[in-house]
């Protein structure tokens, strides 16, 4: 195993995969806050704090940034989830310290400046608007906030725009003290770099700038979820339906037969659903299923796109899809041609320097251990019958099942028909 986890003496962890062949390096830093340690008079913080680290540092102004990372030849982004936020930059191998210090430079200097919040508040308000306007992930939102309800994990990524709208500087400049903290965080590369150079980059770069060594807050807590169902009615051409059923936790031992109950269920062209729902009966032109993992706590969602006069047979058929694998489970020949899909996924995912690097800094972080795709790879192959059907019974739970709808009004609850 060529990775590694070095932990330094204020509890920074610094993640290091060296990949043979690869001219490239992908250099992250990964901290444990994202919209499930927000409060809900402060949702949204963490996203619209990954927008400002990009509008300028006390030397470099926002386009300074970009453009010395361009003429780097190097590729910079960031995202924000429930539970952490990530920034990145890929670059070739010869200008890792030049990258590094760009990525610290921002991460711990930003200025929040006044006028460029004001400048993106009004992007970030849009991009709240679009995701409004985008009947799938709006459903989708929809269906988490419900099946989360009452537990931070239910906040929107994006937050409301009314909380958009009082951030301020100081404000923002408290959260990243008392949240980005040293032992809650990650820097990782991954690509043609060695340890050593990584641990001294980090050194250099990332050790000593921290405000905080420790953070207080505290992954939200596990959810009892609530059988329940949201609808809201827009005059669309499609309907939009989805279900959440209770999953499994970050870390758990279900972790990969989830993964595969998963692929063999509801991931891909191959899937059951997709099978039957779409090619068979033509009832959706979009039908998937997902597992969500988090800290102390998971999900599984069925997505629908379906015409509103079939969406209840779709309904229908999702769950006769659903009774078969409870009470049949699946065949020898399934899970055997799943196993080498979900091998396949993972071993084509090791040749993206910038996805290994996600996939260690994620491990790192929340499991404080390393990624290892063999291991991975181990860990498919031992997935027998049993779990398959352990998942099953503990996922399809129509007593914990949640529903959404958007679409025009369907004149029946889509729950309802789900519950049979």
């Amino acid at each position: 195993m060529n990775n590694s986890i070095t932990r330094l003496d204020n509890g920074l962890r610094v993640v290091h995969k060296k990949m043979e062949g690869f001219r490239s390096v992908a250099i992250c830093v990964m901290t444990a806050v994202g919209s499930s340690d927000e409060t809900s008079i402060n949702n949204g913080i963490s996203h619209f704090i990954e927008h400002m680290m990009f509008k300028g540092t006390d030397k470099r102004t926002a386009f300074d940034i970009v453009s010395e990372v361009a003429g780097l030849g190097a590729q910079i982004n960031a995202y924000t989830s429930k539970q952490s936020t990530c920034y990145y930059i890929v670059t070739v191998d010869e200008f890792a310290d030049n990258c590094s210090e760009i990525l610290s430079d921002f991460y711990f200097n930003s200025t929040f400046d006044s006028v460029e919040m004001e400048k993106e508040k009004g992007v970030v308000l849009e991009e709240i608007a679009m995701s409004t306007d985008t009947p799938d992930d709006f459903c989708l939102e929809n269906l988490t906030s419900l099946f989360y309800k009452g537990n931070s994990l239910g906040q929107t990524i994006l937050g409301s725009s009314e909380n958009i709208q009082k951030f301020t500087p100081d404000v923002l400049h408290e959260y990243v003290d008392n949240m980005y903290c040293a032992d809650n965080t990650v820097v990782c590369f991954a690509g043609n770099i060695e340890q050593e150079k990584a641990v001294e980059l980090a050194n250099k770069y990332f050790k000593n700038n921290f405000k905080k060594k420790h953070s207080d807050k505290t992954p939200a807590p596990f959810h009892e979820v609530k059988s329940d169902s949201i609808i809201v009615a827009k005059d669309l051409e499609q309907a939009n339906i989805a279900f959440a059923f209770p999953g499994h936790e970050l870390g758990s031992k279900y972790d990969m037969a989830s993964m595969l109950m998963s692929t063999i269920f509801g991931s891909g062209m191959s899937s059951r659903l997709f099978q039957e729902i779409r090619e068979r009966n033509g009832l959706a032109y979009n039908v998937f299923s997902y597992p969500s993992s988090f800290v102390n706590n998971g999900d599984f969602s069925i997505y629908l796109g379906t015409n509103p006069n079939t969406s209840q047979k779709a309904i229908e058929s999702v769950r006769k899809e659903i009774l078969d694998v409870k009470n049949n489970g699946f065949t020898d020949l399934e899970i055997e041609r799943c196993k080498k899909q979900l091998k396949g996924t993972y071993i084509l995912s090791q040749e993206n320097s910038s996805s290994v690097m996600r996939m260690l800094s994620r491990f790192a972080l929340f499991l404080d251990e390393p990624f290892d795709v063999d291991e991975r790879i181990n860990a498919i192959e031992k997935v027998t019958k049993q779990d398959l059907i352990d998942v099953c019974d503990h996922v399809f739970n129509m007593n914990k099942v949640v529903a959404s709808y958007v679409g025009k009004a369907p004149g029946f609850d889509p729950l309802a028909i789900m519950k049979g």
